[in-house]
């Protein structure tokens, strides 16, 4: 039975010892200490363009390239350009040099060839980036458009005519003819 008391005594002793040396720790050592450090902060402010009044990126509303009322036996060309609700169709760029215009083919092109249609109907029409109809915008091919020589903040006219050539047959059938294209602009 000795021994076992012997044991009870040490054990008291032990612990007595250890609760004297933590209370007499000071109170500063007993709190956290402070952590410091760092949080690497960085943004990459890249170079861009927008459509003039369009705060999206997709589903851009790049206007409507209206080529209005004529006679079915119209003998000239029917020219229109591209144009937004605010005006001229523009972009507006910081840090690029010039752009890449892709326009698609759009819902009844027949080969190469980008047609409006009403019902059965359709009017062969072509795209250009200027307006003498020399610098044509042919389906999926990009053309570049100048910005800025030195990439500084601008904004300029995203040119986009179009002309319909008269029928060849003679007119075209009476009717309200449309198109959708998609317009893809790279830099």
């Amino acid at each position: 039975m000795q021994l076992g008391t012997e044991r009870w005594k040490d054990a008291g002793a032990l612990c007595a010892l250890a609760c004297f040396a933590l209370g007499s720790i000071p109170a500063s050592f007993a709190e956290p200490a402070p952590t410091t450090g760092e949080i690497h902060v960085q943004a990459r402010i890249e170079s861009g363009c927008r459509v003039v009044g369009q705060a999206q990126t997709s589903g851009v509303d790049f206007g409507e390239l209206d080529f209005d009322a004529h006679p079915s036996l119209f003998r000239q060309p029917l020219t229109a350009r591209a144009r937004v609700a605010s005006g001229e169709l523009q972009l507006r760029c910081v840090g690029v040099t010039s752009v890449n215009l892709t326009i698609g083919a759009g819902l009844h092109a027949l080969g190469s060839q980008r047609r409006l249609a009403s019902g059965a109907g359709h009017v062969p029409y072509d795209l250009f980036t200027d307006e003498a109809g020399t610098l044509s915008l042919g389906i999926d091919v990009p053309r570049s458009v100048p910005i800025s020589p030195s990439g500084a903040l601008s904004v300029v006219d995203l040119p986009v005519y179009g002309k319909v050539m008269p029928a060849t047959g003679g007119e075209y059938a009476p009717g309200t003819y449309q198109d959708h294209l998609q317009v893809t602009v790279t830099w």
